[in-house]
């Protein structure tokens, strides 16, 4: 992600908020790789794939990466490059200028519910109980 941003800075477009949103990708595929390498351990010792460490892997990759995304993009803004903290204060969402560290935590909420909501649908699919079991 931070690979991204650099990138997006050095070709001009770091002022369009569909190619920042871009970056979200990278966390997609960390936690698909991630609760890839869950299920490959759990399913050579066991024959099922635990439901909640999945959602957790989701969870915490989501969160950990986008904070540290935003931490970066604070770091960058201050001491690089503070032009880009102005850009950032002076983006319009939803009709409201945020302060920089509300905009970062906005990039930190994205960046967790993008993990959690990856995590929750891929173990989804990995679930193979076969849905609700009827009772006699």
């Amino acid at each position: 992600m931070i690979v991204y941003f650099l990138v997006i800075n050095l070709l001009g477009l770091q002022d369009s908020e569909v190619v920042r949103f871009g970056s979200n990708i990278f966390i997609l595929i960390a936690v698909v790789l991630a609760i890839g390498t869950l299920k490959r351990s759990y399913d050579a010792r066991h024959k099922e794939t635990p439901y909640l460490p999945g959602l957790a892997i989701g969870f915490l990759v989501g969160l950990l990466g986008s904070a540290v995304y935003a931490a970066f993009i604070l770091l960058h803004s201050l001491f690089l490059n503070p032009d880009y903290a102005g850009v950032l204060q002076n983006q319009d969402y939803f009709g409201v200028r945020l302060p920089l560290l509300m905009v970062l935590g906005s990039v930190v909420i994205l960046g967790t519910a993008v993990g959690a909501m990856t995590g929750y649908i891929l173990m989804m699919a990995f679930d193979r109980s076969g849905g609700p079991q009827e009772t006699r």
